[in-house]
C-alpha cells in the first residue's frame, strides 16, 4: 500500500489539477456570461451607447482574468503553508516563533487571495424599466468590507475543513496499512479513487457564491464540523474522565472531568452560534440580536449525544476488556503452570528441609525456608484470583523482602527501608501488580561491591492505593543469566494494569544512570 510521503505528493498535484479545471471552468463561464449579456442587448436593439458606455469601466482581463487566477494561486499557496508545513509543526507541538511566522503568512496569502477577488472582480447585468423589459447594462462590484471580512474567514475556514478530511484519511490509511490481508488493499485503491473522483467533481460544477462564502457547503460544512468535533472530544473526555469515577461523585478526577466535559461542549455551543451569526449578518447587514436559546439547544444537544455515545462505547469496548483480560490471565496461568513442576513433590521437598533445619538450630535457614513455602502456596491458590485482600498481597511482599535481606550481612553497604502501611478496611486488588517492582528493584538494585539502597513505600486514601519503589541502579554483567529475562515481569503488569484498570491508575517510571524509580496509583474505590 501507498506510503504517507507518497500519498501526499500525488495529494498535491490532486488539488493542483482541481484548482486548474475550476479557474478555466470559471473563466469560459465568464466569457460566456459575458457575451450572453451583450447578445441579449443586442437582439433587444438596446443603442450601443447604453450597451458599450458602462463597458468602459470593465476590462475582461484586470477585472476577470486577473483576479480569477492570482485569487486561486495566493489560496493554493495559503493552503499549501498551512498542509505541508504549519499542521505537521503543530501536530510535532513545535511552538516556536518560525511556526507563527508560517501562520502569519498563510493566512495574509490566503486573506490577499480573498482581496484580489473582490476588490478586483466586476459583474455585468442588465438593467430593466418598469416593464422588466431590457434597457441597459450595468457593471458593478460586490466589494464590502463586511465581505471582505467574512469571506477572508470563510476562506480559512475551508482550509482547516480540507486539513480535517485530509488527517480522517490519513488516518484510515494507516488503518487499512496495519491489515494483514491483502485484499484490503483494492479498499484503499478504491477510497483513493473516491476521493480523487469526488474532488475532480467538486472542481467541474462546484462554484462559490457571489456575495459571501457563508451561502450554502461552506455554513453547513462549518456547523457539521464543530459538532462532530466537539461531540468527539466531550465523548472521550466522559468515557475516560467522568464514567471511571461515576460511582464517587467526591472524587477529584470526576469533578475535573466533568468540569472539562462541560467547558468543551459550551466551547463547541458558541462555535456553533458564532457560524450562525456570521452568517446571520452577511444576509440582513446588521446583527439580529443575542440568540442565547439557539447555545443552550447546541449545549444540551452535545451533552446529551456526547454522554450516549459515551455509555455506547463503554458497553461495546466491555466484551471486548474482559476477552482480554481472560486471555492475559489464562496466558499467566499458563506460563505459571509450565513452571510448577509437581507442587506437592516440592512443598514435601521443603517440609523436610525445614525439619532438618529445625534439628540442626538453623533458625534463619528454617525461617526462610517457611516464608518461601508461603510465598509458594500464595502463588497457586491466590495468583489465579480476579481480586484478593490487600493484606494478603502485603504478606506476600513481607515475605520476598524478608528473604531478600538473608543475603545481606552487615558487611555489606546496603540500606533497605520499608514503608508499607496496614489496611483498616477490607481493600481487594488484583494480586501480584505491585511485587514485580520489588523484584525489579533488588535485581538491579543490590550490588555487594558499590554501595546500594531500596527504599519501598506502600500507602492509600479512601480512594486510591499509592505504592512507590526507589532503588539504586547497577548494571548487570553481559554473562548474567537474568539479562536474557530483563523486562518481562514489567511489560506483563503494564498490560495488566491497562486491562483490569484501565482510566484508574498512573504508572510513572523514572529511570537515570544512578537510580530507577516507579510510582504507581490506583483506584481502589
Amino acid at each position: 500500500m501507498q506510503s504517507l510521503q507518497k500519498i501526499r505528493r500525488y495529494e498535491f498535484l490532486l488539488v493542483f489539477i482541481s484548482i486548474i479545471i475550476y479557474v478555466a471552468r470559471r473563466l469560459f463561464q465568464e466569457a460566456r456570461h459575458f457575451d450572453q449579456i451583450v447578445t441579449a442587448a443586442e437582439l433587444n436593439k438596446i443603442p450601443h451607447a447604453l450597451i458599450w458606455g458602462p463597458l468602459r469601466n470593465y476590462n475582461h482581463f484586470s477585472n476577470t482574468i486577473f483576479p480569477i487566477i492570482t485569487g486561486a494561486l495566493f489560496f493554493l499557496g495559503g493552503w499549501f503553508i498551512f498542509h505541508y508545513y504549519i499542521y505537521p509543526r503543530f501536530k510535532e507541538k513545535k511552538l516556536d516563533y518560525q511556526l507563527f511566522i508560517l501562520i502569519f503568512i498563510s493566512i495574509a496569502f490566503v486573506v490577499t487571495s480573498v482581496f484580489l477577488f473582490d476588490f478586483l472582480k466586476l459583474y455585468i447585468r442588465h438593467t430593466v424599466d418598469s416593464h422588466e423589459q431590457i434597457a441597459g447594462i450595468k457593471v458593478y462590484s460586490l466589494f464590502r468590507k463586511l465581505f471582505f471580512f467574512t469571506n477572508s474567514m470563510a476562506a480559512i475556514v475551508i482550509i482547516l475543513l480540507y486539513e480535517g478530511f485530509a488527517q480522517f484519511y490519513y488516518f484510515l490509511n494507516q488503518k487499512l496499512n496495519e491489515e494483514k490481508e491483502e485484499n484490503f488493499q483494492y479498499l484503499m485503491y478504491f477510497l483513493n479513487i473516491s476521493i480523487a473522483g469526488f474532488m475532480i467533481l467538486v472542481a467541474i460544477t462546484a462554484n462559490l457564491p457571489r456575495k459571501n462564502y457563508w451561502y450554502g457547503a461552506v455554513r453547513e460544512l462549518s456547523l457539521m464540523a464543530i459538532c462532530a468535533t466537539t461531540v468527539y472530544f466531550t465523548q472521550d473526555v466522559f468515557y475516560k474522565k467522568v464514567l471511571p469515577y461515576f460511582s464517587s461523585v467526591k472524587s477529584k478526577e470526576f469533578q475535573n472531568g466533568a468540569i472539562y466535559f462541560l467547558f468543551i461542549n459550551f466551547l463547541g455551543a458558541i462555535g456553533g452560534y458564532f457560524i450562525q451569526f456570521i452568517s446571520w449578518l452577511n444576509h440582513s447587514h446588521v446583527y439580529l440580536g443575542f440568540h442565547a436559546e439557539w447555545i443552550i439547544q447546541l449545549f444540551l444537544i452535545f451533552t446529551f449525544v456526547s454522554i450516549v455515545i459515551a455509555f455506547l462505547r463503554k458497553v461495546l469496548t466491555k466484551e471486548k476488556i474482559e476477552l482480554k483480560t481472560q486471555i492475559v490471565s489464562k496466558s499467566a496461568e499458563l506460563l505459571n503452570l509450565r513452571s510448577q513442576i509437581n507442587p506437592h513433590f516440592l512443598f514435601n521437598a521443603l517440609n523436610t528441609l525445614y525439619s532438618v533445619s529445625l534439628k540442626e538450630n538453623a533458625e534463619k535457614t528454617s525461617d526462610g525456608i517457611q516464608k518461601l513455602g508461603d510465598m509458594m502456596r500464595f502463588m497457586l491458590n491466590e495468583n489465579h484470583q480476579d481480586r484478593i485482600p490487600l493484606s494478603k498481597e502485603i504478606e506476600y511482599l513481607h515475605n520476598y523482602i524478608d528473604i531478600q535481606r538473608m543475603r545481606i550481612d552487615e558487611n555489606h553497604n546496603i540500606e533497605i527501608k520499608v514503608n508499607i502501611q496496614n489496611s483498616e478496611r477490607e481493600i481487594f486488588i488484583s494480586p501480584m501488580l505491585l511485587n514485580p517492582f520489588v523484584e525489579n528493584a533488588f535485581k538491579h538494585g543490590i550490588s555487594f561491591r558499590n554501595p546500594s539502597w531500596i527504599y519501598i513505600t506502600l500507602t492509600h486514601d479512601a480512594q486510591k492505593l499509592y505504592f512507590k519503589v526507589h532503588n539504586s541502579l547497577h548494571p548487570k554483567q553481559e554473562n548474567s543469566p537474568e539479562q536474557a529475562n530483563n523486562g518481562i515481569g514489567l511489560e506483563n503488569v503494564k498490560k495488566r494494569l491497562e486491562l483490569i484498570y484501565p482510566n484508574r491508575h498512573t504508572l510513572d517510571i523514572q529511570v537515570s544512570d544512578n537510580d530507577y524509580f516507579v510510582s504507581l496509583i490506583i483506584g481502589i474505590y
